[in-house]
């Protein structure tokens, strides 16, 4: 089956900085938007935007989807003041339990907020920052 991705732009660029305490992470998000989240006890990370994606079905949905986010992080330029797991470039993922499944995807975000171990940061991804 094929694969269908967001053209990518050459390089995308992600810019982190580290920003005071925003309050509860799934306040930030809004039903009007492409909304993705991880929050667990708090922490974590929710995104809207999409500044790339990619959606693929098939016994090989996990391959294709390595290889397009090595292509998409190769290609990239990350600008990280933060330096935790989960601030720098990220993609949110979904994928189907059967081969037969469909609707596997990655979702790089344009906006991305996290916290983790009380620090917090905004990501911003697009084509020039």
């Amino acid at each position: 089956m094929a694969a269908a991705a967001t053209p990518l732009p050459s390089p995308l660029v992600a810019r982190t900085v580290e920003v005071d305490d925003p309050g509860p992470l799934l306040a930030l998000l809004h039903r009007d938007t492409d909304a993705v989240a991880w929050v667990h006890h708090g922490d974590g990370l929710v995104g809207w935007g999409r500044a790339a994606s990619l959606s693929v079905d098939g016994p090989d949905r996990f391959d294709r989807a390595h290889r397009w986010w090595r292509e998409v992080t190769r290609h990239s330029v990350t600008r990280d003041e933060v330096h935790v797991p989960g601030s720098g470039l990220v993609a949110f993922g979904s994928f189907a339990f059967a081969d037969d499944g469909r609707g596997s995807s990655l979702v790089v975000p344009e906006v991305v907020v996290g916290r983790r171990d009380g620090r917090s940061w905004v990501t911003v991804v697009g084509t020039s920052i």
